[in-house]
């Protein structure tokens, strides 16, 4: 690979994020709600009953962070945080009946997102590149010890 190239990679990636989220945001925004909300309600739709602590961790949050974001989608009337017997500290994370209709319409333009983004790109191109992605992902996991 060409120094060139080599400098060319990382910016690029990074810029795709950026413009990523800046897209779904926009998108979000008309549903009132941000990158973060939307993550964890999408992902505690998939997942009612997941623990507060459980749902930081696969979304790769701080607990801080974490509790933000939940204490704004339970005065949306979005989630119920419910005490898991046998552990006061802990919470499980439920969906109210508002946010079923909320969470689809969110999963809904993901969907038209994803469409739009991989229009005209081939499978196989698309799996090549996730198959660099995880490669470089290992490659920063290695680092990490």
């Amino acid at each position: 690979m060409s120094l060139s190239l080599r400098k060319q990679f990382l910016p690029a990636v990074i810029g795709l994020h950026r413009e990523i989220r800046k897209r779904f945001n926009l998108r979000a925004a008309a549903l009132d709600m941000t990158y973060a909300r939307a993550e964890a309600l999408v992902a505690i739709s998939a997942n009612e009953g997941i623990t507060q602590a459980e749902l930081a961790e696969r979304l790769d949050i701080r607990t801080p962070s974490m509790t933000r974001t939940l204490d704004h989608l339970e005065k949306q009337g979005l989630i119920e945080r419910r005490a898991v017997s046998g552990d006061k500290r802990m919470r499980s994370l439920f969906l109210t009946d508002k946010a079923h209709s909320q969470a689809s319409r969110v999963v809904g333009f993901i969907e038209e997102l994803r469409r739009e983004l991989y229009r005209d790109i081939d499978p196989e191109d698309l799996q090549k590149a996730l198959n660099v992605i995880r490669h470089l992902q290992r490659n920063l996991d290695r680092m990490n010890g």
